[in-house]
């Protein structure tokens, strides 16, 4: 079988190619600028001629793309495509309608809502995992370590709406935040963003939606920029009280885009390049601390099945998907808190369990060695394959 490969800057892509073809499919890269456009009859034309001269059966991505979508039903071909990307909103584009289309999503709550649109070539995936530690190049070793955004960048969204909101609207929404701050698996603040509420948020920041998408109104002011300010809060918060619990006495390090930023007790690295750094830190870290990005509101981000399958031990904060047995036909795969990896639900939890697994060595060892196991056998990158294309 020939699969048409779209070519990006996306996670795991060579390794994707290498698994292809070890399970025996001719593989048929394929790239155009156009590709992230969602009006680019430049793409679907380029496409077209592809299509023609190689004859591909399947069209594969990481992350739905509108023209390659349309292409594909233009040319009768099934396009599969696993995202990864939350939030995005080429998941509400018109041309997720069309039949050709098999798209995985990592979020059992998205999945659920396209679901009950209408959509029902949407399905739920667990992320793959690829083992991907490279030969040890340096010394990243440490007691607990956090890799991700700060979200905290000048001139964000949050900050370009707040100074032009009434002083009851700044309010209310430091209110939901706060509120959203202390639960997990539940997303409060959705049915809050009533149509008055999105009304004086537009006038402060016109957030127009895509008209070749059909998004829901709240969308881009939940996830682009309410959850955006409730992840930062979040992390900063949880960082800053983790270096001034065992700053002193442990290691702590940060992998993080704001160079500048700083916490007492945590060293701050820089960059993880994700192929060649993050590997190693997850797997010389003792703990690696996960604080899911709020608009994914139950899936497993790619980032917790990376710290597995590269032998780390994972401390993430409560997302539902843990629990899922999603591969009943092939017994439990679930991950089991203290078994595979654990999670927390407070601020108080997060650094009680932090306490407890560093001075549990055996116990953390062998949490993280199972973490992996299970991850190797029903969620590795050969398996993600198997079930997305045959």
């Amino acid at each position: 079988m020939k699969i048409a490969y779209l070519e990006w800057k996306c996670f795991n892509g060579e390794a994707t190619k290498t698994e292809m073809r070890k399970q025996g499919y001719e593989v048929l890269p394929f790239f155009h600028e156009g590709y992230n456009d969602p009006r680019s009859q430049e793409f679907v034309d380029y496409f077209l001629t592809f299509v023609k001269e190689k004859n591909p059966d399947v069209i594969f991505s990481y992350n739905f793309f509108p023209p390659v979508a349309e292409g594909a039903h233009q040319a009768g071909i099934p396009y599969v495509s696993v995202n990864y990307d939350s939030p995005y909103v080429y998941l509400y584009s018109y041309t997720m309608m069309y039949d050709t289309n098999r798209v995985y999503l990592f979020d059992s709550d998205w999945v659920r809502e396209l679901n009950a649109g209408g959509l029902t070539n949407v399905f739920y995936t667990v992320l793959p995992g690829n083992v991907n530690t490279p030969a040890k190049t340096g010394d990243y070793s440490c007691d607990l370590s956090f890799v991700g955004a700060l979200y905290n960048e000048e001139h964000d969204f949050y900050s370009r709406m707040e100074p032009k909101l009434a002083p009851y609207m700044k309010g209310y929404l430091e209110g939901l935040m706060n509120a959203a701050h202390l639960v997990y698996g539940s997303d409060i603040i959705r049915p809050a963003l009533t149509a008055d509420v999105l009304n004086e948020l537009h006038q402060a920041l016109p957030l127009d939606p895509d008209q070749t998408c059909a998004e829901p109104p709240y969308y881009r002011f939940l996830t682009y920029v309410i959850d955006r300010k409730l992840t930062s809060n979040e992390r900063i918060r949880y960082l800053s009280v983790l270096g001034d619990r065992f700053g002193k006495a442990y290691d702590l390090n940060l992998y993080t885009l704001d160079a500048n930023a700083r916490f007492r007790g945590i060293r701050n690295r820089g960059i993880a390049e994700y192929n060649t750094v993050m590997p190693q830190v997850f797997s010389q870290s003792r703990i690696n601390l996960n604080i899911t990005l709020r608009s994914i509101t139950s899936g497993i981000p790619q980032r917790c099945i990376d710290i597995m399958a590269n032998g780390g031990f994972l401390l993430s904060n409560y997302q539902q998907d843990f629990f899922l047995d999603t591969l009943t036909y092939d017994g439990s795969a679930a991950f089991v808190p203290g078994v595979d990896y654990d999670y927390f639900s407070s601020e108080g939890e997060l650094v009680d369990k932090v306490s407890y697994y560093l001075e549990h060595e055996d116990e953390r060892r062998q949490i993280a060695q199972n973490g992996h196991d299970k991850v190797m056998k029903y969620y590795s990158l050969e398996k993600l394959l198997k079930r997305t294309l045959q």
